[in-house]
């Protein structure tokens, strides 16, 4: 195992990147969906796996990583180290991964859902992360 820093995080000298792994493992398999639908051994249709794994695969790494997509610029302190990144927590993982599900579903029309029936899942998405953000 590698070092911990002051917040618990493992360094990268730890040789696992969870949210990598999961990334990768999702775009895989959107890959290899798409590599049987073009040869014809499924009938999926694969353009509309995309939005909806791009969501769920940003939230996965945002999940596994503390914020794993950080856009921006941190200015260097007057001893020349950057300050420490201080992650968002899990919900924002958690409402890209719900919205994602939630397209994957309209758009496959499983249990019967499209997106004029399933609308009320993202309200009750919406409860969920209030719920998650006032525990916290």
């Amino acid at each position: 195992m590698g070092d911990t820093d002051v917040n618990g995080d493992l360094h990268a000298t730890s040789g696992i990147r969870p949210g990598i792994i999961a990334g990768g493992g999702i775009i895989l398999a959107l890959g290899a969906t798409m590599l049987l639908s073009t040869s014809g051994a499924v009938d999926v249709p694969v353009g509309r796996l995309i939005g909806p794994a791009v969501l769920i695969t940003l939230g996965v790494l945002t999940l596994t990583q503390k914020g794993g997509l950080v856009c921006g610029y941190r200015p260097r302190a007057a001893d020349g180290r950057r300050p420490p990144h201080r992650a968002r927590g899990g919900a924002s993982g958690v409402w890209l991964i719900g919205l994602g599900a939630w397209m994957l579903i309209s758009q496959m029309h499983l249990w019967g859902f499209t997106f004029a029936t399933s609308w009320p899942l993202v309200i009750i998405l919406s409860g969920i992360m209030m719920l998650i953000r006032g525990i916290r």
